[in-house]
C-alpha cells in the first residue's frame, strides 16, 4: 500500500496509520481543549474541528519528507484498500498532534492555518500513530 501512497503523495512515505472518522467525536469536541492541541489553537485563528475531505469513513494518514496526506479507504472483505487522496498539507504546517486516551483514542491534528482534524485510532494501530506523531513533532 505504501507504494501506491507514495505515488499519490509524490514522495516516499516515512510513516502512516489507519484512522477512522466518528461523527460523535466531532460533536463532543469543544474549543476548550487542553494539552498540546489547546495550546496550538490558542495561538491561531481556529476553525471548527472537521474531517479530512469531509470523508466519514476509514482514513489512511501518511507522512512524507515534506508533505502530509489524508486518504480515503474502501472497506474490503478482508481488509480496507486505499481509495484516493483527500487532502494534502505541507509537513511544516503541522502545529500539533495530540493523542487522547481511551479504548479508541481521539487524535487531533492542528495546522498553522487553523485547520483542525479529529479522528479516532483503533487500539491495534496506536503504535503506528505514535510513530507518526514522533516524526511530525521532531524538530
Amino acid at each position: 500500500m505504501n507504494e501506491k501512497v507514495s505515488d499519490l503523495l509524490g514522495e516516499p512515505v516515512l510513516a502512516g496509520v489507519t484512522l477512522e472518522a466518528k461523527k460523535s467525536v466531532l460533536k463532543s469536541v469543544a474549543f476548550g481543549l487542553g494539552g498540546i492541541a489547546g495550546e496550538a489553537l490558542a495561538n491561531i485563528a481556529a476553525k471548527p474541528a472537521s474531517l479530512p475531505g469531509d470523508h466519514e469513513g476509514i482514513h489512511y494518514m501518511a507522512v512524507g519528507p515534506t508533505r502530509v496526506g489524508f486518504f480515503s479507504m474502501k472497506r474490503g472483505l478482508f481488509k480496507p484498500s486505499l481509495d484516493e487522496l483527500l487532502v494534502e498539507h505541507p509537513r511544516s504546517e503541522v502545529q500539533a498532534v495530540e493523542i487522547k486516551s481511551g479504548a479508541m483514542p481521539e487524535v487531533h491534528f492542528v495546522f498553522q492555518d487553523g485547520m483542525h482534524y479529529v479522528l479516532v485510532c483503533p487500539r491495534i494501530h496506536l503504535g503506528k500513530l505514535k510513530k507518526v506523531r514522533e516524526i511530525l513533532t521532531e524538530n
